[in-house]
Parts: structure tokens; sequence; C-alpha cells
């Protein structure tokens, strides 16, 4: 006790490190603001954790100035739009939405009379005829050795289709995961139909002859692991002891989880409570536990109860800090079905540390179905020393990234770009012989965003679901009709490709345009974009070529657009194609020595900003058709009836056109259906 006492000093400084790294994740989209105990609105009071601890998503856009009087105006108008039920609560003079139709309105009225930009001009002229995979991916994949399909928006692309197409190509022997953690995930579907949730185990893990490896740069709860994955496998005899290969991963422990908690404690479900961003501090203090130290004794300077205790300062100092009793951690870890009956038990145990290292002995070191170690980077190496491939599959994405300089108080604790990918696999990347290839995943219509933060092209703010608190539900009892909502949505793109923001009543009663855009969005039975886990709406909106061009420069050319079959169900679509920086109190800004006024046009290829100068920044559009009468999905009738290959319909290619001009991609494919083999591979016909 002595000890950790002695340590609080130190333990506060590195709470507030750990508590700061709230982590973003595809099924977690939003915050649960309907309470805030009074100990959470005493600290708010406290200027020091005012400014180290973001507790709602909102507070992103408030100004220094005045915080706590904004603070409780907000507090009361989250409260008034929660109180009332369903539909009635997203109307538009009800609660928050009241003040959402009036910020509408006074930044069009600033913005309303900027002229039309050129590039609005653009006319599209690209065809696209329908190939095979052998004609498009199979030449990539043959002159590379190292192959990564990173996620190129905020997560929830569609990776999954391409990473099994590119496993099953004889030539790869290896597929790896070789960073983050617990906090991604993807759904696999093995031969026989069964489904499997993966969060760390490799995709390729249910492909015949493939080798799997989770690499020593992932974080890792292994009870967890053992408990949500490989039990998986155990219940349905799918034999992973030759195929299945861990490398000296950083262990996650219960009081990494429990840290998230404590610092998400007023809004639970901004984090993913998979204790992402506390095991990242660990590691970056080289304070936390590894693989191989559960194998090499307890005792002793340097051995695994030392290190752990060490780390665990961090946990008891943020209790202090907070000033929360384990009791009161109790109660709340309890209530929230993140928390697993593991991480309970460390809360009530005495000797801590103990418990902890006595739980990882019995499910990894005196467990016989604990996959076997390897040193995943030295196999790599091997593989393509030898003349093999290797495929890198890539959790959450580029703008998740702790790397994406421009939203990385948003995203997840591990470098989740391409680059990021490749540091971690630890290849020789400067090798003559090295050939690495990014295939980078998107999705439109509907590219949805996780998480808090800035989000110029979406239909709604990034905050406004969990700020209304809103659920499929509450759309349900919208009653919208789809394309009654869809077509008035578009019809208020002005010439200018500004929108201009309107009501939509029908009757349940009269919403924000933008709002019912949204919910029509999400409730749609083509997108169906609510969190699997959570079931919360996700944020929906425009492609936004302005954010794609960036991710170009950084790892293109290459792309797969995912779920492109969903413009099928519209009369009209729209592309964002810039940015207009417009500040309410008509304040300048100023982003890596680039000064930003009301007024300042982003195009795509320039500088992008930083979030704080993103919230401020409108969507300039391009309309483009839809494809209504020419459905793409793979199993409609218009589509089975065509001779193959085909040239796709003119509304498909000028979509295609526009993204690839804006963001100089090259799209080798886009999705039909959500089946794994719906995806249509494309050459621009010369």
């Amino acid at each position: 006790a002595g000890s950790i006492v002695a340590g609080v000093g130190v333990a506060a400084t590195a709470a507030v490190y750990l508590l700061s790294n709230l982590e973003a994740d595809q099924d977690t989209t939003e915050v649960d603001q309907r309470a805030e105990p009074t100990l959470l609105r005493w600290l708010r009071r406290k200027s020091f954790w005012r400014r180290v601890v973001r507790l709602r998503p909102a507070e992103y856009q408030q100004e220094e100035e005045g915080d706590e009087q904004e603070y409780v105006q907000d507090a009361a108008r989250t409260a008034s739009t929660v109180s009332v039920r369903g539909a009635q609560k997203l109307q538009s003079h009800v609660g928050y939405n009241q003040k959402l139709v009036a910020e509408r309105e006074a930044i069009y009225a600033m913005m309303q009379h900027i002229q039309r930009i050129e590039e609005l001009d653009y006319t599209p002229t690209g065809k696209y005829r329908e190939a095979s995979e052998e004609e498009v991916l199979w030449p990539l994949i043959e002159t590379s050795n190292c192959l990564l399909v990173p996620g190129a928006y905020f997560g929830d692309e569609g990776k999954g289709k391409t990473v099994d197409a590119i496993a099953c190509h004889p030539d790869v022997k290896v597929v790896a995961r070789v960073n983050s953690g617990e906090n991604a995930g993807h759904t696999v579907i093995g031969e026989t139909g069964v489904k499997y949730d993966f969060h760390l185990c490799p995709s390729g893990l249910l492909t015949p002859g493939k080798v799997n490896m989770v690499g020593p740069e992932c974080v890792m709860d292994p009870v967890s692991f053992m408990q949500r994955e490989i039990r998986q496998l155990i219940e349905t005899d799918v034999f992973y002891m030759d195929r299945l290969f861990i490398g000296n991963v950083h262990l996650v422990c219960p009081h990494h989880k429990l840290l998230d908690l404590i610092g998400s404690w007023a809004a639970p479900n901004l984090s993913t409570l998979q204790g992402m961003g506390p095991v990242h501090a660990s590691k970056a203090m080289r304070r936390g536990l590894r693989l191989d130290h559960l194998f090499n004794g307890r005792e002793g300077p340097g051995g695994a109860r030392a290190r752990l205790e060490r780390d665990m300062t961090t946990y008891f100092g943020a209790l202090k800090d907070m000033d929360v009793t384990e009791e009161d951690l109790l109660l709340k870890a309890r209530a929230n079905d993140k928390i697993q009956a593991h991480v309970l038990g460390f809360i009530s145990a005495k000797d801590k540390a103990g418990y902890v290292l006595d739980l990882f002995d019995e499910w990894v070191v005196n467990n016989p179905r604990f996959p076997p170690r390897a040193d995943v980077s030295y196999e790599l190496r091997n593989v393509i020393a030898s003349g093999g491939k290797v495929l890198l599959e890539g959790p959450q994405s580029y703008f998740l990234s702790n790397a994406a300089e421009k939203i990385w108080d948003s995203g997840t604790s591990a470098n989740t770009d391409a680059s990021g990918m490749l540091c971690a696999s630890r290849l020789n990347i400067g090798c003559s012989t090295f050939k690495p290839l990014f295939i980078n995943i998107h999705k439109t219509p509907g590219s949805s965003r996780v998480g808090s933060g800035a989000n110029p092209c979406s239909f709604v703010p990034q905050h406004y679901f969990s700020t209304t608190n809103s659920s499929k539900d509450d759309f349900e009892e919208m009653k919208l009709d789809w394309r009654d909502v869809s077509n008035k949505y578009f019809a208020s793109i002005q010439p200018n490709g500004l929108l201009k923001p309107g009501l939509y009543s029908n009757a349940t009663g009269t919403y924000d345009l933008g709002v019912a855009m949204a919910a029509a969005t999400c409730i749609h039975p083509s997108h169906r974009e609510f969190g699997v886990t959570s079931g919360r709406p996700r944020v929906v909106g425009f492609f936004d070529c302005v954010a794609h061009a960036e991710v170009m420069q950084v790892q293109g050319p290459y792309c797969s657009i995912s779920a492109f079959d969903r413009g099928d169900d519209y009369d009209a679509y729209a592309v964002c194609i810039a940015y207009i920086f417009i500040h309410p109190k008509g304040s300048t800004m100023v982003s890596n020595g680039r000064t930003f006024e009301s007024g300042t046009i982003i195009k795509a290829g320039e500088q992008l900003p930083t979030q704080q100068i993103l919230h401020y920044c409108q969507p300039i559009v391009k309309q483009v058709r839809g494809w209504r009468d020419t459905p793409i999905f793979a199993r409609s009738e218009w589509w089975k009836k065509q001779a193959h290959p085909v040239t796709l319909p003119a509304p498909v290619c000028e979509l295609l056109d526009i993204i690839e001009h804006f963001t100089k991609t090259i799209v080798i494919s886009i999705g039909n259906g959500p089946r794994g083999d719906e995806i249509i591979y494309i050459e621009r016909r010369r």
C-alpha cells in the first residue's frame, strides 16, 4: 500500500495520458448522455480535468470562453430532448433540434452567395466495363509480395471481401494482423455457412492451406481472445493449432479496461472499453506485460509481478484523482455489458497482481488450447525471402489511426494506416526485392463515420445521434418515405453546390431535412447503418473526395468501393468535392500555417486542415444521377439478364469517374451485394 501511495503523483500524470486516449469503434459510435453523476459535474468545475478530459463530443465545438455556461445550457437541451420519446424527440421544434435548425439557417445565410467553383462544371466521360478477378486483381497480386488492405475512411468500409479474395490466391502463404487489438472486428462466413466474429484472428483462418499470425505489435486480452474467438473454432471443430500462431503481443489486463471505464465515466459509449488507450500508454511507458513475460517467472525485479504492480499504480492513481471507490467502480462496471466477468473479479481481488497472473496461467500458460507462439516478424520475412507472399489485414482505417495528425484526437491508439501496418510488420521495406501493394477500401453511398469528431460530409452533426439519444425504433416511428426524403434532400442542392437547409414533414411530424435524410439512410434495407453490438445508428453522408484525396496521396492509388449497389435505390446522389470554412462568429483560424477565414474554400487535393477547422466546414457537392432503372445488385433481375461482361450503366460510370478525377484514385472493384462473391471488378475503357 505504501508503494502505491508513493506512486500516486506519477500515476496522476499517467492517468491523464491514459484517459485522454478514448477509443472510436465500428459498433460503439455514440455517447450516452442521459445521465451525468454529481461527481462528474464537480470534476468539470476543476479546470485541470476540464482541460484534459473530453467528457462529451459536443465540447469539441465549444469555445473555451464561457465553457461552464455553455455546458449548463447544453445539458438542459439534452435533458429536454431525451425526456421526449420516440420520433417526437427528433422533430424540429424539440430540444437540440431547435438549435440545429437555427444554426443551419444562420450558417447558410453567411455563405449562400459564394461563387460557383469551376470544379462543379467537370463533365465525367469515363466508361467502365465489368472484368474478372483474374484480369484485375491477380496481376496486382503477382507483381507484389506484401499485400495490405487498409480502410480508407473511418472504419466499417467492408474490407472483408477484398481480404478474402487476396487470401485465396495460391501464392499468398500467410495472412497476418500486425497491430491494434480487439476493438477492431469483422464477421467471416465459413464454407458451411457458420458465422465467425473475429477481432484479432485473421480472416484467412477459414481459408484452407493458409497460415495465420497475430503479430507482436497487437494488443491482446488472452482471456477474451480465448472466450470470444478461439471458443468459436473449438465448438465448430475448426482445427487451428498448426495454422494460427501468436507473437509476443502486449497484454491487455483488467486494469486497462477499467481505466477505459473510469476515463469515460459520464459517457461509457464513447469508448469500446477494450482498454486500447490504456494498454498503448503502458506500452509507450514500457511498463506493461508481453506474452513472453508469462512464461519466464513471476518473481524478481524484472518478473511479471513487479512489472504488473508498477503498471497498476496508474489504476489506483485514477481512482484517487476521480474520487471513485472500488465499490463505486464495481457498481458502474456491473451495469455495463461490455465489462467481462474476469474484469469484475479484478476489482474485488485483494492481491490484484496475483489474480491477473493466475488468470493468465489458467488461460494461456497451462492451457493446451492456446495457439502456439512464434516470432511473427521473423516468419513473415522468411516467407518473402523464400518467394512467397504475405497479406496484412488492416484494422480500423486511415483516419482512425493515431498517426492521422488532422483527426488524431478522435481515433484509436495504434497506427492503423498502411505505413503503420508496414512498420508493425518489421519487414525490410528498404530491400530492393520488397514490393508492397495497398488496396484501400471505401464505401458509398452512405459513407459512414464512427466515434466523435468533425464530419463535414455528414447529413447531421457527428454528435447528433448521441445528443438526441436516437435509435432504430425512433426512425421506424418517423415512417419516412425513402424516395420522397432523398429526392427532397438532393433537390436542396443549390447551383453553387451548397445545401439549402429545410424541413421535411409527414404524418408523424416535421423534421430538419438533414435529420430525415440521416434517419432514412440508416434504416434503409440496403444500408442498415447500425452498430452490430451497440445497435446505435452510424453517422452517414456523402462520399468525401477532399478526405479521400489525402488518403490517395499517402497510400494510393488503388481502391475498392463497397456497397455501390445502394445507388440502385437513388434517383439522385451527390459527392463532396470541396469544403467551405464558415465560422459562426466570423473568426479566423490557422492550421499548419494556412489561415482560414470565413469563405475559405478547401478543394480535393489541397492541404487538409485539422479537426478544429473541420468542425466549421460545410460540404460543396456535385450532384449525380442514381441508377434506379438499371440496378447492379448481383441478384436483381436486370443484372442477371445482362450479357456479361457488361459496360456499367452511365450513372455508375459518372460517379466512378468523378471519384477518380478528384481523388486521383484507381477504382479496381465495387461491391454489388453483401455476400463475399458479390463484387464487380472493373476496367476503365480507353
